[in-house]
């Protein structure tokens, strides 16, 4: 209760700075109606829009179509800058356009963001004899690369009056007005820094994270995040069965789950090319024998460890990729060997899976370099070349696939390892590199998922 008093108290505020601006919402859902409050107390004039005429018909007698706290309150009766409509000719004056439509799933799965661009199409036709810009800002969740089809539209039909943000929402049903200006992360995406900024403006009193990016980084935000936060409460409740089968308390469990995001923040955590060492891949087998064991599900834990492995033989097939299939013998160096940098422990390191696909395609020389393992790697492959210095390395090799991110690999110079090469083949799969000054000396690289777009993030 404090903290919706606070929220409303913020919004108060907003109030008093009348900005006036017209703003139309496409869909007059939970998403839609929610902005549609908090900008009507911004003192923006708020034109709702929803082809369901029955809805729109409730919404004018001040009948929500479902229940928000404090939304109808908001809504109806602490503002008079909301106007509800069952189609779009009386929005056409607004400056902004909020997407806010519904993206069902079809039986097998599928996203289905036909709503999404018949408001889209519909905005862009109805504006099309302004010359004022109009942003159009689309907040629905939609499937990956449904905003660069959106853009790509704009860009064949020349139509330059219009910029397209990606702005997806993570707010919670039941605390919707909190989310927005005190927990939720603001992703703003374009190719329109102009838009994005229009955007932003709108968020200038939040506390909020926001991040700037592409198109397609923002979309996978929004998956990966839904994504992530099922599969933790799926996790949770299969140690639940654990802990019913050993009379053990799962509120203490996930406790002392949470506190390990002291040791490894989510947000620090960084991909390659799998993980490895003497503890994660050990226990989580053990765990999962433990609880199969005991009749319970741990098809999360499985499937982790069949992800890794899987991740790590892709490694091999991307190395292979690389080299084009060439049938005449060519050279490999891997730079980093132990499981992670600042240890020479090789115990379950990614590298050794590596060197065995690598071996094992016959016409591939293996080279390595490692600061601390080589004498420990040396008793499993006697027959990889190994230095002691990461320049002679690779000295004639045609492909560096870097493993660890040791200090002394990090530290190379760009240009001189192109020097070095007889092919510039580089796959980076700790992300140590710049992409953009990696080709800028020609090389042919590939990351662990770094695009070549920077993404900027801050607290606003």
């Amino acid at each position: 209760m404090i903290k919706l008093h606070k929220t409303l108290l913020i919004l108060f505020f907003f109030s008093l700075s009348l900005h006036g601006s017209k703003i139309a919402i496409i869909g007059c859902g939970h998403l839609g109606l929610t902005m549609a409050a908090v900008f009507a107390q911004e003192g923006h004039h708020v034109l709702c829009v929803d082809v369901d005429t029955e809805k729109v018909t409730q919404l004018k007698r001040e009948i929500l179509p479902m229940y928000e706290p404090q939304l109808k309150n908001l809504l109806f009766h602490s503002s008079k800058n909301v106007k509800f409509f069952d189609n779009l000719l009386e929005a056409t004056q607004a400056k902004l356009f909020y997407i806010c439509v519904d993206t069902p799933i079809d039986a097998e799965g599928n996203c289905d963001c036909s709503a999404v661009y018949t408001a889209f199409k519909d905005i862009v036709s109805r504006c099309s004899e302004t010359k004022s810009l109009k942003v159009i800002c689309v907040k629905s969740t939609v499937k990956p690369g449904t905003m660069r089809e959106l853009q790509n539209f704009l860009i064949q039909e020349k139509r330059s009056n219009i910029e397209l943000v990606y702005n997806p929402e993570f707010m919670r049903e039941g605390s919707a007005l909190a989310d927005i200006y005190e927990n939720n992360p603001i992703v703003l995406a374009s190719d329109s820094l102009e838009a994005m900024q229009k955007i932003e403006d709108s968020y200038a009193n939040s506390n909020s994270t926001i991040i700037k990016t592409n198109f397609e980084t923002a979309e996978l935000i929004k998956y990966a995040w839904n994504s992530f936060s099922a599969m933790r409460i799926a996790y949770v409740n299969e140690l639940a069965m654990m802990c019913r089968s050993m009379d053990a308390d799962i509120s203490t469990v996930v406790r002392g789950i949470a506190l390990s995001e002291r040791l490894l923040p989510t947000e620090s955590i960084k991909p390659g090319p799998g993980y490895g060492g003497s503890c994660l891949p050990k226990e989580t087998l053990s765990f999962a024998k433990v609880m199969e064991q005991r009749g319970i599900s741990c098809s999360i834990i499985r499937q982790v460890i069949a992800s890794n492995k899987q991740h790590q033989e892709r490694v091999v097939t991307d190395v292979c990729a690389l080299l084009d299939g060439s049938e005449n013998k060519k050279i490999v160096t891997l730079l980093g060997l132990s499981f992670k940098a600042h240890t020479s422990d090789i115990r379950n390191a990614p590298a050794i899976e590596i060197i065995k696909g690598l071996l094992k395609k016959g016409n591939l020389q293996i080279r390595a370099y490692d600061p601390q393992a080589i004498d420990s790697m040396k008793k499993l492959f006697p027959a990889v070349s190994y230095f002691t210095s990461p320049y002679d390395a690779i000295r004639g090799t045609d492909c560096i696939v870097v493993l660890t991110e040791w200090p002394e690999i990090k530290q190379m110079h760009l240009k001189t390892m192109a020097q070095l090469c007889n092919h510039k083949v580089l796959f980076d799969t700790k992300n140590i590199y710049s992409p953009q000054l990696a080709k800028k000396y020609n090389f042919k690289y590939l990351g662990m998922g770094n695009g070549s777009f920077m993404t900027e993030d801050r607290k606003n």
